[in-house]
């Protein structure tokens, strides 16, 4: 689905609001100040001043149920206290080219987008709904509504001191039909109450007492739990299976075979398996552990870490791979150039969110309720249609908040298993996976080999830049994508240092794997950055120059790049310089360590915006070595919630490290071997650094998210310190694995 929405069109297909107003509560029933209207689906006003605003972009810990709605309620002039958020059900409608599209605003979270897509539409949105009760109280008072003013959500009358709540004005504001053409202005800068001003977030509370619904928690009517037993084997299938010991499990409903989606279509599920169906999870995991599988090992059975480890260092070795943007004529260049050439490898990672899997799905002959927590809830809609025949707007998405995402709920694999096992049985199920499960079927991030070769002329100055990458594409069986574009989520041909050279290759190796991939968060960016960032520490140790100094030289005087990739349309030099002079500021740069320390500096773009951190390391006697603090600037443009933007950088932070210290999917036998957290170790609380200080760029530019910002940075900002204080420099992740 397409969507672009301006003021105009805005309020062209709300009918002046009239479409998007719904009352709530029977008229006369209560007096109208009691009453609850609802601006639907974004807002509802009630009576007692609580104003309950609904979330477009899916929650998983990011703070969008905060600093989205702050957008709606700095317009509206509401009184933050008082606003309630929740989340909202996927809301469609029929589009005017036969298709379906959104009734109302996009819903999504993924790709550090959520601030960026809503920042005009939820300012526009409150700014329309600000006017209408204003209207409305002219009208009851017979005033001018340009001398009336708002203000913690009351609507006042200078010249007489009268004041309305705009609860009480809702049912009138409804009614309203705004001139044709009008248009709601924006506050300015200097006027904002909450945009920019620190907010905890609203479901801290809810979260710590254990009132916050996650997809599995869901509840509804006559609800089964399903386990599914699904195939070992990477793209394997259901040979033969013996049920009777499962069925024969007291509270056992029903046992469903689910066979191996096409292997040249987009993944639907994930795996071959055979669900068993239950009163409780535990009845379906003992029905489960009971069934007796012969297992097709598939086409990938002899995979392993080690051959394709060996494949990607085949690719890379073996001559030319597709060239994807070719500046110049670096061969010409390296010939009179000091070359200095590096590689670096990255493993699969996998999400391993907190919440694991789950879905609930009801489906029935004419309709069915999909229940979870989805990143994408229309992809679960689309997902469930494809299953089903139905109709998509008889299909009933319920979003729930999300134990985590990092793009694994991007994709609506368990939605597809809970309406397939519902559809075979006829029952309202709730899939649920174990951390097993989780571990040994997701879309990992992609693994790969990268090689940067650079030149250099006798002044240091850059005169060529090389970059292979042999991976995985995370395009995998992605049917609608072609194979001569595979490579676009893999290498970023506009990154650093695109203009900045004038002999510039970017080429791409595609590997061949059964591991089904998928976004991780910030995708691509983890693996350039520590792969970009190390090297150029490597060159500064070759050229005999301070890591930060060749940084803020090759990047030059500010300058606006084309950037075509995601987080453009431009690439900003000098914002990139601006965090990387703030974070060395924040740690001054250069002072005395003690022995066996040192400090690490690194800095990316990602998705638009700008982060640079510096790690302060200790090597230790033994060869271990301890991050002590970490210094990082983040330039995201206007901040809406400065605490979610800390708070995001510190995650991240977090995040990065786990899984450059210890985390890799290792497979054998074409079967996936890191099964749980003993063998895919989270970071410790003893392994985090102590510190970790924050600092914020103020910046009028767009706003840009916050979610994938600081993780690629961390990586390379640790191992350039480990590097500085005597340790070996790593170039293959993770460091366990070095």
């Amino acid at each position: 689905m397409s969507f672009d929405l301006n003021r105009r069109q805005l309020l062209r297909y709300t009918g002046a609001f009239g479409g998007l107003v719904l009352l709530g509560g029977g008229a006369g029933a209560v007096k109208a100040q009691q009453q609850a209207s609802s601006i639907s689906p974004m807002i509802r006003l009630d009576g007692d001043g609580t104003i309950l605003i609904y979330n477009p972009s899916p929650e998983m810990g990011q703070g969008t149920d905060t600093a989205v709605p702050m957008l709606l309620a700095e317009e509206l002039d509401a009184d933050f206290s008082a606003v309630r958020v929740a989340d909202m059900p996927l809301m469609l409608k029929p589009g005017e080219d036969g298709n379906v599209t959104w009734a109302a605003v996009p819903q999504f979270a993924g790709g550090s987008t959520s601030i960026k897509r809503n920042w005009t539409l939820m300012r526009n949105l409150g700014a329309l709904t600000r006017e209408l009760l204003v209207r409305a109280a002219a009208n009851r008072w017979q005033a001018d509504p340009a001398a009336l003013r708002t203000e913690m959500s009351y609507v006042i009358n200078p010249a007489t001191g009268d004041r309305l709540p705009y609860g009480a004005l809702a049912s009138e504001a409804a009614a309203i039909v705004l001139p044709e053409g009008f248009e709601p202005s924006l506050k300015p800068r200097g006027e904002w109450r909450l945009i920019g001003r620190p907010q905890r977030h609203v479901a801290n509370r809810d979260i710590v007492t254990g009132k916050a619904v996650f997809g599995i928690d869901a509840s509804y009517p006559g609800l089964k739990t399903a386990v599914i037993a699904r195939c070992p084997y990477l793209d394997g299938d259901v040979k033969a299976v013996d049920d009777r010991a499962a069925r024969a499990v007291p509270g056992v409903r029903d046992v469903v075979v689910m066979p191996r989606p096409a292997l040249d279509k987009n993944y639907t599920y994930l795996a071959a398996g055979v669900a068993v169906v239950a009163d409780t999870f535990w009845a379906a995991r003992k029905g489960a552990d009971a069934l007796e599988i012969e297992w097709d090992k598939g086409p990938y059975q002899e995979e392993s870490t080690a051959s394709f480890d060996t494949h990607c260092k085949a690719l890379l070795d073996g001559g030319a791979g597709q060239v994807v943007r070719d500046d110049g004529d670096v061969d010409t260049a390296n010939e009179t150039a000091r070359v200095i050439r590096r590689r670096y490898r990255q493993p699969y990672v996998s999400h391993a969110q907190l919440e694991v899997q789950n879905c609930t799905a009801h489906v029935r002959a004419d309709s069915a309720t999909v229940i979870g927590p989805f990143q994408s809830p229309s992809g679960a809609s689309r997902m469930a249609a494809s299953l089903t025949g139905l109709d998509r707007l008889s299909i009933d998405v319920q979003v729930t908040r999300l134990g985590g995402g990092f793009g694994r709920r991007l994709t609506s694999d368990h939605a597809a298993e809970a309406v397939f096992v519902s559809k075979a049985c006829g029952l309202p199920v709730k899939v649920i996976w174990t951390r097993e499960d989780d571990l040994s079927h997701d879309f990992y991030r992609p693994a790969g080999h990268h090689e940067i070769t650079a030149g250099f002329d006798a002044d240091g100055g850059l005169v060529s830049w090389h970059q292979r990458v042999a991976s995985a594409s995370k395009y995998y069986r992605r049917d609608t994508v072609a194979a001569d574009k595979m490579w676009t989520p893999e290498i970023y041909p506009d990154d650093f240092p695109a203009g900045l050279v004038d002999n510039l290759r970017c080429e791409y190796f595609a590997a061949t794997s059964g591991m089904p991939r998928g976004s991780w968060r910030a995708p691509a960016h983890t693996a350039n950055a520590f792969v970009v960032q190390s090297f150029l520490d490597e060159v500064a140790a070759e050229l005999g120059e301070d890591p930060l100094a060749l940084r803020l030289r090759l990047l030059g005087e500010g300058q606006e790049f084309k950037y075509e990739q995601h987080g453009g349309p431009v690439f900003d030099t000098g914002r990139l310089k601006g965090v990387l002079q703030m974070a060395a500021s924040m740690a001054d740069w250069g002072k005395t360590m003690p022995d066996g320390h040192a400090q690490g500096i690194a800095g990316h773009f990602t998705f638009g915006g700008y982060c640079a951190q510096v790690a302060e390391v200790e090597r230790r006697p033994d060869g271990s070595f301890k991050v002590h603090r970490v210094f990082a600037a983040v330039d995201v443009g206007t901040v809406v919630n400065p605490t979610g933007v800390i708070k995001q950088a510190e995650g991240g932070i977090v995040d990065g490290m786990s899984a450059a210290f210890g985390q890799e999917i290792l497979v054998d036998g074409g079967q996936v071997t890191t099964q749980n957290f003993d063998t895919y170790p989270m970071l410790r609380m003893a392994d985090a650094p102590a510190r970790i200080d924050v600092g914020i760029v103020d910046s009028d530019k767009e706003p840009s998210g916050m979610g994938e910002m600081s993780i690629p940075v961390i990586a390379p900002a640790v191992m350039n310190a480990l590097a500085r204080a005597g340790g070996p420099r790593i170039r293959h992740l993770p460091v366990k694995g070095a």
